[in-house]
């Protein structure tokens, strides 16, 4: 682990709190482990760490390893710094492809492998790609939604949750979700689930519809996600 990852871990643990970890480590079920520091916690020692290092000055090598080292560690917090530290000082400056490309090799490598690390580069650092226009981005999801592992296939449609522009997103919306809802794993479907749930604000029609059409892959789980605002609405009427 390069010198700068070492002193942002080390501060992270002096920033720990035991039973916050206590707590995230029994919500996760053993998933992936916490030191016990909060998100807040964690972009505010980034901000102050790129002030008093200047770390988003370094030359990109060094910056790419810092990041990688974070991610490369078995302990959340440090995952989360990593996809803090992109959002923070790579999204706006770097190239999508760059990002894309270094994100894709997490999720070959195996070092993205829960729901929530998953879900936090999706919403923090995909979502904003998603919604910049970028073609290739649309593009490089649309690979992704088919591929064998897991997560990485969850964060192809992830993102569209947090789309500021959602509605204009139906077709790839359509196309991700029937290919993961066939899948057999949870944190597939559940994906379907989140997505359609946003989606029903916009059109409601288009998630029944959906529903109806995959009854035979859709979980309870995923009913319950997807129909929670119509449900709402339905009970207001």
């Amino acid at each position: 682990m390069n010198q700068y990852a070492k002193t942002l871990v080390q501060e992270l643990k002096v920033r720990s709190v035991a039973q916050k970890a206590d707590w995230w480590n029994l919500y996760m079920k053993g998933e992936i482990r916490f030191v016990g520091t909060s998100l807040p916690e964690i972009r505010k020692l980034l901000i102050e760490k790129n002030g008093s290092e200047g770390l988003d000055q370094l030359p990109m090598n060094r910056q790419v390893s810092f990041v990688n080292n974070l991610m490369r560690s078995d302990l959340a917090e440090h995952k989360l710094a990593a996809v803090l530290y992109m959002q923070l000082f790579w999204l706006d400056n770097q190239k999508h492809s760059f990002l894309l490309s270094l994100i894709s090799d997490w999720f070959t490598d195996h070092y993205l492998y829960d729901w929530n690390t998953t879900d936090w580069l999706s919403v923090k650092v995909l979502a904003p790609l998603v919604d910049s226009g970028d073609e290739r981005v649309i593009w490089t999801l649309k690979k992704w939604n088919s591929d064998p592992y897991l997560w990485k296939a969850r964060a192809s449609l992830v993102p569209f949750t947090r789309s500021k522009n959602i509605a204009i997103h139906t077709k790839s919306i359509a196309r991700f979700s029937d290919i993961l809802i066939r899948r057999e794993e949870r944190f597939a479907k559940t994906a379907v689930g989140w997505v359609m749930r946003e989606y029903s604000k916009v059109d409601e029609d288009f998630v029944l519809e959906f529903l109806s059409k995959h009854v035979k892959h859709t979980t309870w789980e995923v009913k319950r996600n997807a129909l929670k605002y119509y449900r709402q609405k339905q009970k207001q009427s």
